[in-house]
């Protein structure tokens, strides 16, 4: 079988909305890279991959239509142009891979699992196969965290990760220190790949993985939570996160776009969450904040 390699030029606040684009035509996931001449640090490039087949056509022109009206939305493309390039069977196998690459946030280096990299003594390294799930390192949201994670993660926390995707969070909340992380998520593929990425990294008896779509699947009370979802979930979830934080504990939220920060802080504050740091990376924003009492 022949595949298609579709590339566009996103910004950080259409990326999200370009791989959903792609998702909903029929591509399973989507890959967030940096383009040529960008810091690595700086995603822009969205690829993703569709089979040769008689609804390759259709496919192509819904995508090209609903990502021509994304700038009318106020969600700004690096560039116009979609790229598509036609790839053969044995090509697919292995090319996606091309587009992962170790990526550092502090003193945590994310790679996949067929790429070396160059640690430092004080280093630690998360090695994942992102798969179809999200979390590769090389978004703001999760180099966010990441950073974020450094900070407030003591030795000996009980850590809840809502939304683990690749389990890239759990992991490194582990390697912190934490003595029991849960990672939750409610789609099925992402539980299977963070299930593969913390069997490979030998961490089952810390990390515990379930598909849920809610805080409340944890039967426990968190020293730390991190979320890094979208605000609109962030908004909804805010009184289940609250009810699942120990007294003082800290809530790390990413995933928020600038013009919803109010709106989370908000949220945050009605569940009795309260937000003393806000870090910024082009438009997107982290929250850190304590429950009250």
């Amino acid at each position: 079988m022949r595949w298609v390699e579709i590339s566009i030029e996103a910004t950080d606040a259409s990326v999200d909305a370009v791989v959903d684009i792609l998702t909903d035509a029929g591509s399973g996931g989507a890959v967030i890279g940096s383009s040529p001449g960008t810091a690595s640090c700086n995603p822009a490039r969205v690829t993703s991959y569709l089979p040769v087949d008689d609804r390759l056509e259709t496919r192509l022109n819904s995508i090209r239509d609903r990502i021509a009206l994304l700038p009318s939305l106020g969600l700004n493309l690096r560039s116009e142009e979609i790229s598509v390039v036609w790839l053969e069977d044995q090509d697919w196998a292995t090319v996606w891979k091309q587009h992962f690459k170790p990526v550092r946030a502090g003193r945590v280096i994310v790679k996949p699992t067929w790429e070396e990299c160059d640690a430092g003594e004080n280093d630690i390294v998360v090695e994942i196969d992102p798969g179809m799930a999200f979390g590769t390192g090389y978004h703001p949201t999760t180099q966010l965290c990441l950073l974020a994670l450094q900070d407030y993660v003591k030795v000996g926390d009980v850590v809840l990760d809502m939304g683990t995707g690749s389990a890239v969070l759990a992991i490194t909340s582990a390697r912190l220190g934490a003595k029991k992380v849960v990672a939750l998520d409610i789609d099925s593929v992402a539980v299977e790949v963070a299930t593969d990425n913390i069997k490979q990294a030998q961490l089952n008896d810390i990390v515990e993985i379930g598909r849920a779509d809610s805080p409340l699947a944890f039967d426990g009370k968190a020293d730390l939570i991190v979320a890094n979802i979208i605000a609109k979930a962030l908004i909804e979830m805010a009184p289940e996160l609250a009810a699942r934080m120990k007294a003082n504990g800290l809530l790390i939220a990413s995933g928020i776009v600038l013009e919803r920060a109010d709106s989370v802080r908000i949220a945050f504050r009605e569940a009795g969450i309260n937000v003393f740091e806000e870090r910024i990376d082009g438009d997107w924003v982290a929250m850190i904040g304590r429950l009250e009492g």
